[in-house]
């Protein structure tokens, strides 16, 4: 047993028997590497990460392959998921070495935690060009005693210069003119520039889009979900509907791959192909809840009864598989394996699988027709031969192909099949067989920026139900009690911590997405608690991740304690979405909620200074800085503040949210996508009291509180259910 065994993290666990002697990344195991004067081996992946379980599977199991490590290194393994600060740096640092990066990364680092040289998986054998993984621990080890002066120097330059930022944005690389045009002399973003921004980044994106299957044109081929919603904030500026439909039409598409679970719900990670059918098959919680939101905001622009059928599975299987029924809370992942040459064992069918699902040969004929069996989605490797079928089927040539082979399930017809009666009938049959078999491991840590980021996006799609709708109601009660140790924990502590239930460790991303998430709860909810946890979070970020000098929040505190370790000595702060959202595109988001909602200054000049020092950045990025291009314009487009006050249940009540929702208003719905519409039940005296008598967590008072007393006390005096319509420090009243 090596020195995992006290760790939390599941992808450390999974490596507690592994004969390498291991240490998690800490101060030790670097003065350990100094006294041994021995290089680090370093690997970060993570406990879904099919090449990582290969990886370890191939070298860090094998006794030889972990002799070498041990008497040549001293070998630090670290989970992704749960130091994404690590990640972030070393990745960086192996993709400008190497041309690229991912999972597992495998990294040789000198005692002072410098990187000088690195790569991604390295297999147990040489073949197709790589070297084996043992050949190149030797020649490493040999080469650092050889060479170590000039390593040491090598590394410490190549770390000033990757972590360098002073040459950023120097006055030779801004562009003057852009700035000037986008802040006005009065401090105020210019709206029209803002919106020929978003209008920019959108072509950019769509000069690259894959006409045919939507999305980017490339293979492997990502999601890309902040650009594809990019594309939505371009028609709600500009009113490009080219760009509203090439966004709808990349989800569709999407939905008929196979990246999508047709059987169980759910996104799997990406796609190794263009065409969206062959998935890497991890589940991730972020992925999934990034797609539920997107899909909900498509769906209120466009009312496709398509997307509203994908958001439904999409949220069945995060409210179930994913979500903690007992404790609240949701889980961080699914594997993509259940045991060593099974890729995506579980989600994939044989022909003879699906001759047990459909026994009747009309019904089975059709079901292969119907999600392709034998065509695109066919998984033809020796893996597949020897881990799927479970016996090796060499020389067996009598046996069909379909038979040996397993299949990815995607849909070839249009999108609109998966509405279909025929569909639905298959897809519960596949998932009573596929319900029997040995499931893939869960990951049951919850982390922070997953939960926050989960809530948010459920209390985004509740805005599609009225506040009387039971379904909202329910995701309330789901999203309520997944939120509440977070909060338990803030308060005891004054900080949300990274894992539920612990203090301490966390990033930027975790509170960025606990104030997104807040503030969602408190417009579905209209419980003022969430907006105050809101506040004191955020005055939390600004307090130890914002730049105060030059605007833009660090990745870390700034005093994170391993920050004299190696990499983790230099703050990142930056706008590129990498996979989902920057964490700078997040914060300003929620700093842009909060202003709106409090009307104070404080999130006003935070904005402001953060928006002028990325906005050259954006410039050269373009689409890969979506996040940040989102916030801007939903800061600029300023969203307006209803307050609907009336009795619970009031049938005019439900008309101005089913009318704020409907399609075939057209601008008006535009108009109100990002407005905050929050209902007051006036005879709801818990509600009314915390607005009326602040205390406790709410002893400091806010402009939306006083304006949603203001509403109260106008029904009060009417009698008749009321919308206060609230901006620029006045509101309009109309009765419904």
């Amino acid at each position: 047993m090596n020195n995992l065994k006290s760790e939390k993290s599941s992808y450390l666990k999974s490596a507690v028997h592994q004969p390498v002697n291991w240490y998690p990344w800490c101060a030790e195991a670097f003065e350990k590497a100094k006294e041994k004067d021995s290089p680090v081996l370093l690997d970060i992946g993570a406990v879904w990460c099919h090449w990582c379980h290969v990886m370890d599977s191939e070298s860090y199991d094998n006794e030889e392959t972990a002799a070498v490590i041990n008497e040549n290194y001293i070998a630090v393994k670290v989970d992704k998921d749960e130091r994404p600060d690590i990640d972030l740096r070393y990745q960086k640092a192996v993709s400008v070495f190497s041309g690229g990066g991912g999972w597992p990364l495998t990294a040789f680092l000198t005692y002072e935690g410098y990187f000088f040289y690195g790569g991604t998986y390295f297999p147990a054998e040489s073949i197709r060009g790589l070297p084996s993984y043992k050949s190149v621990l030797t020649e490493i080890a040999k080469y650092y005693k050889e060479n170590k002066e000039a390593i040491f120097a090598q590394s410490a330059d190549f770390f000033k210069k990757i972590s360098d930022s002073s040459n950023k944005f120097s006055i030779f690389n801004i562009n003057i003119k852009r700035i000037n045009d986008a802040i006005k002399r009065d401090n105020s973003l210019n709206i029209d520039y803002v919106k020929r921004f978003i209008n920019e980044g959108a072509l950019e994106f769509k000069l690259h889009f894959d006409a045919e299957n939507g999305g980017m044109d490339e293979s492997p081929k990502f999601f890309y979900f902040s650009a594809v919603e990019l594309l939505l904030w371009d028609y709600i500026a500009n009113r490009d509907r080219d760009s509203l439909s090439k966004g709808n039409f990349t989800l569709k598409k999407i939905i008929c791959g196979g990246v999508f679970d047709h059987v169980g719900g759910g996104f799997h990670r990406y796609s190794t192909d263009k065409k969206w059918i062959i998935p890497h098959f991890e589940k991730l919680s972020e992925i999934n809840a990034y797609a539920l939101k997107l899909y909900s905001y498509y769906f209120r622009l466009t009312g496709d009864k398509v997307l509203l059928n994908v958001i439904n599975k999409t949220l069945d299987f995060i409210t179930g598989e994913l979500y903690d029924g007992i404790n609240g809370g949701f889980y961080a992942s699914i594997d993509a394996d259940i045991g060593d040459n099974d890729d995506g064992r579980f989600y994939t069918w044989t022909y003879e699988e699906l001759k047990e699902v459909f026994p009747g040969r009309n019904e089975l004929v059709a079901a292969l027709r119907l999600f392709n069996a034998g065509k695109e989605g066919r998984m033809h490797t020796e893996d597949a031969i020897q881990g799927f079928a479970g016996r090796n089927f060499a020389g067996k040539a009598s046996f069909p192909v379909a038979d040996i082979f397993p299949n990815v399930l995607y849909i070839g017809a249009p999108a609109e099949t998966l509405n279909g009666k025929l569909y639905d009938n298959f897809v519960k049959k596949l998932k009573l067989y596929r319900d029997k078999r040995k499931k893939p491991f869960t990951d049951k840590i919850k982390y922070s920026s997953v939960n926050g980021n989960i809530v948010y996006s459920i209390t985004e799609l509740s805005k599609i139900f009225s506040p009387f709708d039971a379904n909202r109601q329910k995701l309330s009660n789901i999203t309520e009690k997944s939120i509440k140790p977070f909060l338990d924990i803030f308060e005891k502590n004054g900080d949300i911590g990274r894992f539920t239930g612990e203090p301490g460790g966390s990033i930027l991303e975790d509170n960025a997405y606990m104030v997104l998430a807040l503030i969602g709860l408190f417009e579905v909810t209209a419980k003022p608690m969430y907006l105050v946890y809101a506040k004191k979070i955020a005055e939390y970020i600004i307090k130890n991740y914002y730049d105060g000098d030059k605007g833009g929040f660090f990745d870390i505190k700034h005093t994170t304690k391993s920050s004299k370790i190696g990499f983790l000595s230099y703050k990142e702060k930056n706008i590129t979405d990498y996979g989902g959202y920057s964490q700078n595109s997040i914060a300003l988001l929620a700093m842009s909620k909060l202003h709106i909602l409090t009307g104070e200054v404080q999130f006003k000049n935070v904005i402001l200074k953060s928006f002028e020092y990325f906005i050259n950045e954006a410039d050269m990025l373009k689409h890969n800085a979506s996040g940040y291009l989102i916030s801007l314009v939903y800061y600029t487009l300023r969203a307006n503040v209803n307050i609907v006050a009336g009795q619970f249940g009031d049938g005019k009540i439900s008309d101005y949210f089913e009318k704020i929702n409907d399609i075939k208003s057209g601008d008006k719905a535009r108009a109100n996508f990002n407005s905050f519409n929050i209902f007051i039940d006036v005879y709801n005296k818990d509600i009314i009291e915390g607005y009326n008598n602040p205390r406790g967590y709410n002893k400091t008072d806010m402009t939306i509180f006083e304006e949603i007393r203001n509403a109260a006390v106008e029904y009060g005096r009417v009698k008749k259910p009321l919308v206060f319509k609230c901006g620029d420090k006045s509101c309009n009243i109309g009765i419904l």
